[in-house]
C-alpha cells in the first residue's frame, strides 16, 4: 500500500467526505477491521494517509465499491 500526505485545506473550504476510513468501512462492509485489512493486503485496495497525529488506512467510495463486489463476488 502507498502512503498519501493528505494537503492542507483551508479554513475556510467546507469539508470533503470522499474518503472513508477503516473502522467506518469495516462496518458498511460487515465484517472486523483485522478481515478487512487482510482483504485489502490481498487485493491491493485501500490506501495509508498520513494524519496529523497517525496514519490510517482510508478507502475511496470506487475502492469500498470494488471491496464489496470483491465479498460478494459475481452476481447473475
Amino acid at each position: 500500500m502507498e502512503l498519501f500526505k493528505r494537503s492542507n485545506q483551508m479554513t475556510n473550504e467546507p469539508t470533503r467526505r470522499e474518503i472513508i476510513d477503516e473502522s467506518r468501512a469495516a462496518y458498511l462492509l460487515g465484517l472486523p477491521k483485522e478481515q478487512l485489512r487482510e482483504i485489502c493486503e490481498m487485493s491491493g485496495l485501500g490506501h495509508l494517509e498520513e494524519g496529523a497525529t497517525n496514519i490510517r488506512l482510508v478507502f475511496t467510495y470506487e475502492e469500498l465499491y470494488r471491496l464489496c463486489r470483491l465479498i460478494v463476488g459475481p452476481t447473475s
